[in-house]
């Protein structure tokens, strides 16, 4: 049986990645909402999904390297550039929810603008 071992000073640092692009997609989808029906509200969208798309595969992906096992590892090249581009495929739906939503008070999530 194989027994893995965590870099914890890695698995920090996805943390952090994590808050990060979190803070940022959500400080976007923020934008949003305050330029709603201006043209600009299509691009703060589009770079909040982006944001959040990156970061998720960015901690993913340093989650990933944290882990390690006895045996020789390594990464495709190829296939880890085609999962960026698969996760930074900014999808307004990812980040439209939470610029749609008010996340004050007791009706959370049910509470729309």
């Amino acid at each position: 049986m194989l027994v893995g071992t965590y870099n914890p000073s890695l698995v920090l640092v996805s943390l952090g990645v994590a808050i990060l692009a979190s803070y940022t997609a959500l400080g976007m989808a923020n934008r949003v909402k305050a330029s709603s029906g201006l043209p600009a509200a299509k691009f703060w969208l589009a770079g909040g999904a982006f944001a959040m798309g990156i970061g998720i595969w960015s901690m993913h992906f340093v989650g990933m390297l944290a882990f390690s096992l006895p045996i020789p590892m390594g990464y495709d090249l190829p296939l880890t550039v085609l999962s960026l581009a698969i996760a930074s495929d900014a999808r307004p739906s990812r980040c439209g929810w939470s610029a749609r939503t008010n996340c004050r008070g007791a009706g959370w999530p049910r509470a729309r603008c």
